[in-house]
C-alpha cells in the first residue's frame, strides 16, 4: 500500500482525506448509536454500514491514484451515457426506488445515479473543453456545455432532487468558467436552471415550504435545532457522545446534519478545525491543477475540487441557516455510501494528478494559465 502512495503524489491531500473519512466515521458512531439502538436494536447499526463504505471509498482512491488520468478520457463519452441512463432507469417503476418523495435510486448499481452524474459531468467537461480552442464561442463551446450541465440536473429535477440538481450546475458553472468561459453566457446558464428550479418547486409543495421557512415562513424545524444543536456546543462542545440534540430531537442526525452534532459535541474550536481540515484539502488540489501539465489536467482537477468544494460549502451553509434546507450530504463525514464513493474517487484523481506535475511551476492566475487558457481568477 505504502507503494501506491510513491512518485510524486501529494501526501498531504491523501492524508487529508483520510483523516476527514476517519472524523466521519467517528460522528457517524457518535451521531447514530441512539437512532440504531431505537430502529434496529443495535447502536453499531449504523457505523458498521459506513466502515464498510468507508473501507471500500479507500479502495477506490488508491485504484484512481495508480490509473494514469488521460485513460479517463476515452472512458468520459460512456461514463456520461451510463449516467444519463442510470438517471432515466430511476423513473421506470420497480427499478427505482421511492425515498420521501424522490426517485434517487436505482437497485440495479451500487451508487446513486445523481452523484454518478456529478463524477461523469466533470470528467466528460473537462475533455470536451481541453478539446475546443474556441472557448468563448457560444454556439460551438458553450451552448453544447449548458446542454449538457442542463440535461444531467434536469434529470434529477425530475426525481425531484432540487438540491442535488443546482449542485451539478453550480460545479458546472465553475468549470465551464475556469476555462474561460465569459460571465454574460454563465448568466444565460444560471438564468435556465433557476427557471428549472422554481418550475421544480412549484410542483413539489415540500421544497416550497422548505424556502418559504429559510425566509422567515413557516417551522424551518431542521434549521432550527440545528441551530440549537451548534449554539449549545459553546466553546469547546458538550464531548463525544454528550449531544441532546440526536436523541430524536433533529431528525436523522447522521446524514446531512451531522456538522451539527459535530459542533455540538466539539465545540466552536471543533468546527474551526474541521471547516480548516476542508479548506486545506480544496486548497491542496488548487495547487495540484496550477501543477498540472496539461489542459486536461488542470481542467479535471478543477473540476474535482469544485465538485467537492460546493457540496461542502453548501452543506454548511444550510446547517447554519445560509441556504435553504437541500437534503445534501457533508463530503468525507454524512452517512451514506455514493458521495463517500464519489468523493474519494475524485481525491484519487486528484492523487494521480499531482504525480503528473508541470515542471515550468507557477502559481494560480499565473502565466501558464493564459498558456492553457484557463483561469480560475479574473
Amino acid at each position: 500500500m505504502l507503494e501506491a502512495i510513491q512518485g510524486g503524489k501529494d501526501k498531504q491531500l491523501m492524508a487529508a482525506a483520510v483523516v476527514l473519512m476517519a472524523v466521519g466515521l467517528l460522528m457517524v458512531y457518535t451521531s447514530s448509536a441512539g437512532l440504531g439502538a431505537a430502529r434496529y436494536q443495535g447502536d453499531l447499526y449504523y457505523f458498521k454500514k459506513q466502515a464498510m463504505r468507508v473501507v471500500l471509498a479507500f479502495v477506490a482512491m488508491v485504484v484512481m491514484m495508480n490509473i494514469d488520468y488521460h485513460k479517463l478520457q476515452k472512458l468520459a463519452p460512456w461514463l456520461l451515457l451510463f449516467a444519463y441512463g442510470a438517471l432515466l432507469a430511476v423513473m421506470i417503476p420497480g427499478v427505482g426506488k421511492q425515498v420521501r418523495g424522490a426517485r434517487s435510486w436505482s437497485g440495479f448499481i451500487p451508487i446513486q445515479p445523481s452523484e454518478l452524474a456529478r463524477l461523469a459531468m466533470v470528467l466528460y467537461l473537462s475533455v470536451f473543453m481541453t478539446k475546443r480552442t474556441n472557448i468563448h464561442s457560444f454556439k460551438k463551446c458553450i451552448l453544447p456545455c449548458f446542454v449538457l450541465i442542463l440535461g444531467a440536473a434536469g434529470l434529477v429535477l425530475l426525481q425531484p432532487d432540487l438540491g442535488s440538481a443546482a449542485i451539478i450546475v453550480l460545479i458546472g458553472m465553475v468549470l465551464v468558467y475556469a476555462a474561460g468561459a465569459r460571465l454574460l453566457h454563465l448568466s444565460s446558464l444560471l438564468g435556465f436552471g433557476a427557471v428549472g428550479g422554481v418550475v421544480c418547486m412549484l410542483k413539489n409543495p415540500y421544497q416550497v415550504t422548505r424556502v418559504l421557512g429559510f425566509f422567515g415562513h413557516g417551522t424551518g424545524y431542521q434549521v432550527n435545532q440545528s441551530l440549537i444543536a451548534l449554539g449549545t456546543g459553546g466553546l469547546v462542545g458538550k464531548g463525544l457522545g454528550g449531544s441532546m440534540q440526536k436523541y430524536l430531537f433533529l431528525p436523522d442526525p447522521h446524514t446531512d446534519f451531522v456538522f451539527s452534532i459535530y459542533g455540538e459535541e466539539t465545540g466552536f474550536i471543533g468546527a474551526v478545525l474541521l471547516i480548516s481540515l476542508f479548506v486545506f484539502l480544496l486548497l491542496r488540489g488548487l495547487k495540484i491543477a496550477t501543477n498540472a501539465p496539461d489542459r486536461f489536467g488542470l481542467l479535471l482537477a478543477t473540476g474535482m475540487v469544485a465538485s467537492i468544494g460546493v457540496l461542502f460549502a453548501v452543506n454548511i451553509g444550510v446547517v447554519t441557516g445560509l441556504l435553504p434546507t437541500t437534503g445534501l450530504p457533508l463530503p468525507f463525514i454524512s452517512y451514506g455510501g455514493s458521495a463517500m464513493l464519489v468523493n474519494a474517487i475524485s481525491v484519487g484523481i486528484l492523487l494521480n494528478i499531482s504525480g503528473h506535475r508541470s515542471s515550468e511551476g507557477g502559481s494560480i492566475g499565473g502565466s501558464r494559465w493564459m498558456r492553457h487558457g484557463v483561469r480560475l481568477t479574473e
